[in-house]
């Protein structure tokens, strides 16, 4: 855990001090390797005007860095969901008092498994942000050459701070990958990786370039990512494992009791937090009650937001209706069956976010 707080305050402390004033764009010259100005038209990873002019009723909202966004929120869940469910997981398991067996052992190799998946997927995604956002400052017959992706990498603050994010990726995988085969020293790597990676995914988004100081923006951002990744990510973690664990239909309905018992007060910090959070960002980043219907981004916002209220109320009918009733035949299956709708919800939360940061905020 103290390595875990060591990462995190690097990634927000030590990257700032080349944070605070981006530099303005060199002039143009037609290619990636000698200009760094984009098109009007395109939407990219990092909106800050020194960098990016974006055409609201042009700028495509679904392309190839949105599904690379998407599947980068959804990689963050599964990770940081993996730390969070090994931490329920053994909470549960001492609190029932119920002496450590294959069940546990399946459920602790089951999470880790998803969550190197899901450290691989944020390298891939990664991987595609980079295409689309060396795409986003070619013209219209540029050729593609590895120069102009040496450019963005190394040239540019985005690449620096994207070269960051990778470094936390690859961190992860590696903690993941040691954590699966029990080496010494494998749990905290993965947990410090995962972490990181959900809190320096802000790096490069509306938070360095909002109209308040980046010092606030961005540790507000990234515990929206993080509140946000423990309560789905945890949730999805449980869809995935338990409901697939090799256990006869009894002990299941026992365990997933005590899971649910230690999972719900997680859900709700991670819940409260996300809201704060972004309610907080939302005032930063939109400025005014009228820019949430005209702009583009306030309306995908007001989206976002109906979602994630859809999204809360599921989980509240899961707490109240369904949570009591565990441990009777038949509950296990049916809080599952909603929590998979809940989770479809999310999902849905993901694509309006990852259209969202592209958007160009009317108070940036």
């Amino acid at each position: 855990m103290r390595l875990a707080l060591v990462v995190v305050a690097g990634a927000l402390v030590f990257p700032g001090r080349a944070l605070s004033a981006l530099p303005p764009p060199p002039p143009v010259t037609g290619s990636a390797a000698t200009a760094t100005v984009p098109l009007p038209t395109v939407a990219v990873d990092l909106p800050h005007t020194a960098w990016v002019v974006q055409d609201e009723d042009s700028a495509p909202l679904v392309d190839a860095g949105t599904l690379s966004r998407w599947l980068t929120y959804l990689a963050i869940m599964l990770m940081v969901g993996s730390v969070t469910f090994g931490a329920i997981t053994r909470r549960a398991f001492r609190r029932s008092g119920t002496p450590s067996d294959e069940l546990e052992a399946w459920y602790r190799r089951a999470g880790l498994r998803w969550g190197l998946i899901g450290s691989v997927m944020f390298l891939l995604a990664a991987a595609g942000r980079l295409y689309a956002q060396v795409v986003a400052f070619l013209f219209p017959g540029d050729p593609l050459t590895l120069a102009d992706f040496g450019t963005i990498v190394f040239d540019t603050g985005w690449g620096e701070r994207w070269l960051i994010q990778v470094g936390a990726g690859l961190s992860a995988a590696v903690g993941f990958a040691l954590a699966r085969r029990g080496a010494p020293g494998g749990g905290p790597v993965a947990v410090a990786g995962a972490i990181a990676t959900a809190v320096t995914l802000p790096l490069t988004g509306h938070a360095l370039a909002a109209s308040w100081h980046w010092s606030i923006t961005l540790p507000l951002q990234a515990l929206h990512v993080l509140a946000g990744a423990t309560w789905l990510g945890s949730l999805l973690l449980l869809v995935l494992v338990v409901f697939g664990a090799g256990a006869d239909a009894e002990r299941r309905e026992r365990t997933v009791a005590d899971l649910i018992a230690v999972f719900s007060p997680v859900a709700m910090v991670g819940v409260a937090g996300a809201v704060v959070m972004g309610t907080v960002l939302s005032v930063s980043y939109v400025g005014s009650w009228a820019g949430l219907w005209q702009t583009a981004y306030g309306r995908t916002l007001l989206v976002k937001i109906g979602l994630l209220g859809l999204t809360a109320l599921l989980g509240v009918y899961n707490w109240r209706r369904l949570r009591p009733r565990l441990g009777t035949p038949g509950s296990a299956g049916r809080l599952f069956q909603s929590a998979r709708l809940e989770l479809l919800v999310g999902a849905l939360l993901l694509v309006a976010t990852a259209i969202l940061v592209a958007l160009p905020a009317p108070h940036v």
